[in-house]
């Protein structure tokens, strides 16, 4: 799935089974996903300290520089891509990682690094993730909790002894609240425990997964 990007940007969604072979050759910047809100900058100076083998702990990635690419991996967690005027960052936007707000949390860097305007007219995107009908946790546990502490009203509904969370209507909500613009955020509406094009932890895929890439082309 080709994602379309300004021409700086280039973006792939890779579903099942599609090939991930000869994307680059640059140096990747694969992290070790923890469903956290630590995100890695990489710029001119920094990024060999974390491409590969290295893989530091992070769910998300900021690039500045040409001089590497960025993938993440997902199987019911949500990927979402924010990106500005040659800048661009994934993130791996899981339950706890909504909870921790990653997209405010990564909105809050670039605002430090670009200011706002870089913000107010940033666009993104939220990709296949688990669907609401299908994302349940049990009352009383400890990260259900957190949710629904923080979870706008409209995106968890209680059901018996169960609450279902809307993963893609939060996220689309922290970035509204940070200040993203509604018309510059597109949701693929794709439910990953439903949908055969995808992998699912739910349904079963333990070690599958499908991956988020990107790379600037030009950052002037």
């Amino acid at each position: 799935m080709n994602l379309l990007t300004p021409d700086f940007l280039q973006a792939k969604f890779f579903m099942r089974n599609e090939s991930q072979d000869g994307i680059d050759d640059l140096p990747r910047i694969a992290p070790h996903q923890i469903h956290g809100a630590e995100i890695i900058h990489a710029d001119d100076d920094s990024f060999a300290e974390y491409s590969l083998p290295n893989r530091p702990e992070a769910d998300g990635i900021m690039l500045t520089t040409t001089r590497a690419s960025a993938s993440l991996r997902f199987a019911d967690c949500a990927p979402v891509m924010i990106w500005g005027k040659f800048w661009v960052m994934i993130l791996h936007s899981g339950y706890k990682g909504t909870v921790l707000n990653i997209s405010s949390r990564g909105l809050e860097f670039v605002r430090s690094l670009k200011g706002d305007d870089a913000v107010n007219k940033a666009c993104a995107w939220i990709g296949p993730c688990i669907g609401r009908e299908h994302y349940c946790r049990d009352i009383g546990d400890e990260w259900t909790e957190k949710g629904r502490a923080v979870f706008h009203a409209e995106n968890f509904d209680e059901r018996g002894s169960k609450i279902y969370f809307d993963l893609a209507g939060e996220i689309r909500n922290q970035l509204l609240d940070s200040g993203v613009k509604d018309e510059n955020i597109t949701l693929s509406g794709i439910d990953t425990c439903t949908d055969s094009r995808c992998y699912s932890y739910r349904r079963g895929y333990k070690e599958d997964r499908m991956m988020l890439y990107a790379r600037l082309l030009r950052v002037n």
